[in-house]
């Protein structure tokens, strides 16, 4: 089995063997404190394989920062590479959402993919930070007693 492509982003499905994505090439997310939590990223990985992989195959994600620390619970889960007997090529999808990451540092963090307890591929990104949102308008003072606009 091999690793076709690979990528994070803001959002992404599968339909019919294809990858609708938006917001590709997650490459930095910013915070202006921490811990910060970010609502959600995307790892989207597609895999040629052989009628020797075909079977079912245990997954693991695990998204961590340069100390280790993980940023959500490891996603687990199975999937079955199926083959068709007149199948020319055979690929598999992974769209797989990874919410609510708490992020603890910033700098480079990971998302690791294992099939079968390898790793197979591993994206990065990096955590800046950025400037707070500036502060709302004051609001403008009361119309006097009985007044409006002139």
């Amino acid at each position: 089995m091999r690793v076709d492509f690979a990528f994070l982003c803001d959002a992404a499905a599968e339909s019919n063997g294809r990858i609708h994505a938006l917001g590709i090439g997650l490459e930095q997310i910013g915070a202006h404190s921490l811990p910060a939590v970010h609502p959600r990223a995307v790892a989207v990985i597609r895999f040629a394989f052989s009628r020797d992989d075909a079977g079912a195959r245990e997954f693991s994600v695990r998204v961590r920062d340069a100390d280790g620390r993980e940023a959500i619970e490891p996603v687990r889960g199975e999937m079955t590479l199926t083959v068709a007997d007149d199948a020319a090529q055979m690929r598999a999808n992974m769209v797989i959402e990874l919410q609510q990451l708490t992020l603890r540092a910033y700098g480079p963090h990971e998302v690791q993919v294992r099939i079968d307890g390898d790793e197979v591929v591993a994206l990065r990104f990096e955590v800046v930070q950025v400037a707070p949102p500036p502060a709302p308008p004051p609001a403008p003072p009361p119309y006097p007693q009985g007044g409006g606009p002139a």
